[in-house]
């Protein structure tokens, strides 16, 4: 990983893309999902899973156990399901 730039190959990128973030996601900025989407040569598509820590859950929920989790990742194969079809 250490190796691999993205950044600069990004815009090669021209199969349809679809990006899910969690706007609570304390390691990763979901504004660098945004700004990868706008970079990307092909169709794409961001769906921000409003309130969701990075993995799509809860703060502190390493068994997604969490009420709030398991409604984010519902939504979040549902979006998935949707959009493949």
């Amino acid at each position: 990983m250490f190796y691999l730039r993205p950044d600069q190959a990004v815009d090669q990128i021209k199969v349809p893309t679809l990006v899910l973030h969690g706007t609570g996601d304390t390691f990763i900025p979901v504004q660098s999902s945004r700004d990868l989407i706008e970079k990307l040569a092909g169709p794409a598509e961001l769906i921000e899973i409003e309130g969701a820590q990075h993995g799509i859950a809860a703060h502190d929920d390493p068994q997604y156990l969490e009420p709030r989790t398991q409604a984010w990742q519902a939504a979040a194969i549902q979006s998935i399901t949707e959009w493949l079809s």
